[in-house]
């Protein structure tokens, strides 16, 4: 093939040259000009390596508010009360961090939602409970730091604990609920959510007194995320085995389910107080909706959700009898004694169920 004959280009070809591509020569100006400030940097340096010349931080002006004095600034926060005001910049976070200006905001805030008098109890604003809710879920309001709050506010108001409204004997009782009830705290107050969610340590637990022991003095109902963190807060109660937590969220009108009950048998182990309890519970309120479907047949009260022949219960207690694990046989007893007692409309056992909530469990356990 002769030499002197013009070379054809062909577009789409993979294997021809470079200077056969249709694109060549046509690439951008700002790639050329990247590829030879390349080959400039690597020609100059002996070395090969290129210096990069250290990135500027972009610099912020500050707000007319964050150039205040710092005592200023505390003040405005401590009187506005708005917990959203330290995170809106860094320079705010490191201001208002201080444990007095804690102390101050706290004072100042529950205050607003407590009161002696009972004509007086329900004055707050919702913007202020919705303030109180949020300080109370706040990282630094820890129980020990709440604890001391209490203790303050005994001291001031010269409360007389020693006849308590909880009795001694009580397994979960604590003085600070009886403190929080002579409070007079609101009932339009909701409940932070950070004291009905695990992992349940002893401080948790402290916490949830508070607030459990006397529903009536907290009493707004659980709902939207309060309830989805307690069901939350149930299902870890039950993981840890902590029935006391347990009892105590039922005084918040927390309810089991199915599926609490099928996670405390096949998932955790079937531990015998929490499942006795739970079934115990299960039964009184079948038999408080069968007594009153019985005297008032226009009630709009739909019966408890339950199932004590549950096949996936069953076929647990099948699988663990095949092992010899004794629970199996103890499950099935009772389970096929619970399923006849669903239609009772019997109102003393239900008193006794009532009165005594582990009943079945000194029974059968």
């Amino acid at each position: 093939m002769s030499s002197d004959k013009t070379p054809i280009r062909v577009r789409g070809k993979r294997s021809g040259a470079k200077c056969e591509k249709w694109h060549a020569g046509k690439l951008r100006r700002h790639v050329h000009l990247r590829a030879d400030a390349s080959r400039t940097s690597m020609s100059a340096s002996p070395e090969g390596k290129s210096h990069h010349r250290p990135v500027k931080r972009r610099r912020f002006d500050l707000s007319a508010l964050e150039q205040l004095p710092t005592e200023m600034v505390q003040a405005i926060f401590v009187q506005s009360g708005n917990l959203a005001l330290p995170m809106s910049s860094p320079d705010l976070v490191a201001q208002l961090s201080g444990r007095q200006l804690q102390w101050e905001l706290t004072c100042n805030t529950l205050s607003l939602v407590v009161s002696q008098s009972d004509e007086n109890a329900n004055s707050a604003t919702s913007t202020q409970l919705s303030d109180a809710t949020r300080l109370l879920n706040s990282r630094f309001m820890t129980w020990k730091f709440f604890q001391t709050w209490l203790d303050h506010e005994s001291d001031v108001h010269n409360f007389n604990i020693s006849e308590p409204r909880v009795p001694n004997d009580e397994p979960w009782y604590s003085r600070y609920a009886d403190i929080w009830v002579a409070l007079h705290p609101s009932t339009r107050l909701s409940l932070p959510t950070k004291i009905v969610r695990g992992p349940w340590t002893v401080d948790r637990i402290s916490f949830l007194k508070v607030f459990s022991l006397h529903p009536d003095a907290c009493s707004t109902p659980l709902d939207g995320i309060v309830a989805e963190v307690a069901h939350e807060g149930f299902e870890q109660a039950i993981e840890q085995r902590c029935l006391e937590v347990i009892k105590l969220l039922r005084k918040l009108q927390v309810k089991p389910d199915q599926e609490l009950l099928r996670k405390a048998v096949i998932d955790h182990g079937c531990d015998k107080s929490i499942v006795l309890y739970l079934l115990q519970w299960f039964v009184v309120d079948i038999m408080r909706w069968n007594i009153t479907a019985a005297t008032d047949t226009s009630t709009m009260i739909s019966r408890p959700e339950v199932d004590f022949l549950d096949p996936m219960l069953w076929a647990w207690t099948e699988k663990a009898k095949a092992v010899g694990e004794p629970k199996g046989e103890w499950l099935t007893a009772i389970l096929k004694r619970l399923s006849n007692v669903t239609t009772s409309v019997d109102r003393d056992e239900l008193g006794r169920l009532e009165q005594d909530d582990t009943l079945y469990i000194s029974e059968w356990q």
